[in-house]
């Protein structure tokens, strides 16, 4: 009998001893695994900000101020929160984009692993979808790109925005070492953002100030090594060195993947068209490697004077408008050529086929259509919302549908192929580019009225306030 219930009692007792420590591991695993950018129903967001800090805000739209931020339920106080972006600055009132550096006052320095929270106003987009969509394209194809989700944010500021429903919004993660260390064998290279307009790979964008030659104007330096020899090494290739000089110091082939789904889908406001928008990365000592970034206006909405056709039907044998010195570079090379070809017709069977983009932007439409309706003052009539899903319609459904269809009908036509594999890319303006209303460097998307960061150096300055310059 006492045989028997020994071994009992003694499992019993294991089994209490146990429990405790197999909960709290559950516990910290759950805690630590939280996904800020998982797909799901958009999150809750506030940004709580006194009516002092605000009205400082809008004298200073670009320096932190201080704000609390209240994530599903959880505050976090010492944020400090500023708008961000170039045309998304000019929404309507407090329509805007912000970025939240969550310790800049000395608060909580993370939200489950995220320092930094970059919440972008679909401004332009009835869709909601474009940037949402467009970075998990880039997850699917492969290409290391920052994670998104979208978000309900609502803007807290006692008699001036009393709980305020700001909307959907896309939340972007930070390109910054965190990322870089989840991506690459190391996260100590020098991290650059192409910032500007015109093309900072190219002569052209040397000038003087002050006497001095600005040989690295177009790039901000935002991790490592401030304008070190990495990007002189590249933008010397790029300008006088030969093919071997450029491989040594250039990914060719992430490039070309980069640059085939970006012209795929049809965004102009990259390195391709504006010549601004993303960041070089130097891993491996002083190769570059380019990560997308700003897919605000992919699918179309950034137009540079085109019509929506004119969009639909951006050649894929000429991915850039105007010449830029590195695509001529990279496409001046036949056997890059054709590996440029290679990754069109992988993607469009793949990551970026017609039934796989529309199936994205079905679900994120789905996910987000609640919130949609219950906006207070939506900038986007309701209509056009609904409508993004028609294919046959003028949305972002029906642009990438007869974007898909032109490109498909592009790579089989064997005589436009031969000829682009066997002299390169069309130099200078094409026709379409020659004969279209409003052609040439459009206006500066947002108003210049001495804005802090008018300076690149000071754009995305995240510094504590002891800091600044």
């Amino acid at each position: 009998m006492k045989t028997r219930i020994a071994p009992a009692l003694l499992l019993v007792f294991g089994l209490l001893a146990s429990a405790p420590a197999v909960a709290q591991k559950t516990t910290k695993k759950k805690t630590e695994n939280v996904n800020l950018f998982a797909a799901g129903k958009p999150a809750a967001v506030t940004l709580a900000v006194t009516k002092a800090n605000w009205e400082r805000l809008q004298r200073n739209p670009f320096i932190f101020t201080e704000a609390s931020v209240i994530y599903e339920g959880r505050k976090l106080e010492g944020a400090g929160v500023r708008y961000k972006g170039n045309s998304t600055f000019g929404g309507r009132g407090p329509h805007k984009s912000f970025k939240v550096n969550l310790g800049y006052f000395g608060g909580t320095k993370k939200l489950h692993g995220q320092s930094t929270l970059n919440l972008h106003h679909p401004f332009k987009d009835p869709s909601r979808v474009r940037e949402v969509v467009s970075y998990e394209v880039f997850a699917e194809a492969g290409i290391k790109a920052p994670r998104a989700t979208h978000v309900t944010l609502t803007l807290s500021v006692p008699g001036i925005h009393d709980d305020f429903n700001l909307g959907v919004y896309s939340l972007v993660e930070q390109v910054d070492k965190k990322f870089l260390g989840a991506h690459y064998s190391d996260n100590d290279g020098d991290l650059f953002k192409i910032e500007g307009v015109g093309d900072p790979f190219g002569e052209s964008r040397q000038r003087r100030r002050g006497g001095q030659r600005q040989p690295y104007e177009g790039f901000i330096s935002k991790e490592g090594s401030a304008r070190g020899p990495a990007l002189s090494y590249l933008l010397e290739a790029v300008r006088r060195g030969d093919d071997g000089d450029l491989e040594k110091h250039l990914d060719v082939e992430s490039f070309l993947h980069w640059l085939a789904a970006n012209h795929i889908l049809a965004n102009l406001d990259s390195y391709t068209g504006m010549g601004h928008n993303g960041y070089i990365y130097a891993f491996e000592k002083n190769h570059f490697t380019f990560i997308p970034w700003d897919m605000n206006e992919a699918f179309g909405k950034f137009t540079y004077g085109r019509s929506q056709a004119q969009m639909e039907g951006l050649d894929i044998f000429r991915p850039f408008i105007r010449n830029k010195a590195l695509i001529d570079r990279v496409l001046g090379n036949k056997s890059w050529r054709t590996l440029y070809l290679e990754k069109v017709r992988s993607l469009m069977k793949g990551a970026c086929s017609e039934k796989n983009i529309i199936a994205k932007i079905q679900a994120a439409n789905k996910r987000i259509g609640a919130a949609v309706r219950a906006e207070e003052q939506p900038e986007h009539p309701l209509a056009e919302f609904d409508g993004s899903l028609d294919t046959g319609g003028r949305g972002i459904a029906g642009f990438a549908t007869r974007r898909a269809r032109f490109i498909h009908r592009q790579l089989a036509d064997k005589g436009a192929v031969a000829d682009f594999l066997a002299k390169g890319p069309q130099r200078g303006e094409s026709f379409d580019e020659r004969r279209e209303p409003g052609r040439g460097r459009p206006a500066f998307p947002f108003p210049r009225r001495g804005r802090p960061d008018d300076e690149p150096e000071r754009r995305d300055d995240d510094r504590r306030p002891g800091r600044r310059p």
